[in-house]
């Protein structure tokens, strides 16, 4: 039982339990033991190196100033030397070593994870940065699929729009992108899957996946771009990317179909020709 509770605590909180431990070890050695020579109140520095990382200079140096009151009480107790004895420049020494080694240890401790906190934001940037094509600044297959799965492993809806632009150069990619950049959201991206241009769209609801769809179409059509989204919503059409973009891209054909801009027939005499 006392070992599943020390598992369920903090980091920090264990190192502050097991300074605690080294304290009281070493007060009791200096309280039975103490003798001048034997060096116990070293052990104090084992607390010290315990606690300061768990807080930072001022915990280390509170860490010391306690650790220097112990050995004070340690040596009365100990019967060896009187009050008169122990007050003096060696005293003095004993707490101003404690009190600069637990400071220094917590300042150095505090840098430390402050350093790795921003080497760990840089690294989540260059991830980000790897996930986008260097082109078009849009994410990439793997990227969106990231976001989605991130989006739905958070619980809250979204829409996927699917827009096919043909074989658009590169260039026009560009453009498209940076037509969307000034009307999506701080949480909405832009990918290329397939060929067909992919929207991960805020639609708290599932009437707002067809409205933010016309909102985008009716963008990109100001800058010359006429583009037809499908659109599927999250969590009513899947639960992961591969059924979201099927339920878009349906969703894509079905309104082509209807505005006259896909004729089965006349692609499937296309087929046939190209086979012939």
């Amino acid at each position: 039982m006392g070992v599943s509770r020390i598992r369920e605590l903090s980091v920090p909180r264990r190192l502050e339990a097991s300074a605690a431990v080294v304290y009281a070890l070493v007060f009791a050695l200096l309280a039975l033991y103490g003798r001048p020579g034997l060096g116990l109140g070293h052990g104090f520095y084992l607390a010290i190196v315990l606690v300061a990382p768990a807080g930072g200079p001022w915990t280390g140096a509170a860490a010391g100033l306690l650790a220097g009151v112990l050995f004070t009480a340690g040596e009365l107790l100990s019967g060896v030397t009187t009050f008169g004895k122990v007050v003096g420049a060696p005293l003095e020494i004993r707490f101003a070593s404690y009190v600069v080694a637990g400071t220094a240890v917590g300042y150095f401790a505090q840098r430390a994870r402050r350093m790795l906190g921003e080497s760990l934001g840089l690294l989540d940037e260059l991830l980000g940065l790897a996930r986008r094509e260097v082109a078009t600044g849009t994410l990439t297959t793997d990227g969106i699929a990231a976001r989605i799965a991130a989006r739905i492993e958070g619980g809250a809806p979204f829409a996927l729009l699917v827009g096919d632009l043909g074989a658009a150069s590169e260039a026009t990619r560009r453009r498209v992108a940076r037509s969307l950049a000034g009307v999506l959201f701080g949480d909405e991206d832009v990918a290329y899957v397939g060929g067909k241009l992919t929207v991960l769209a805020t639609a708290p609801a599932v009437d707002h996946a067809p409205a933010r769809a016309a909102q985008l179409e009716r963008a990109l059509e100001a800058d010359g771009r006429r583009t037809t989204f499908g659109w599927a919503f999250h969590p009513a059409d899947g639960d992961d990317a591969l059924a979201l973009f099927g339920a878009a891209s349906e969703r894509l054909q079905e309104r082509r179909l209807a505005l006259g801009e896909w004729q089965p027939a006349t692609v499937v005499a296309e087929l046939r020709t190209r086979s012939a």
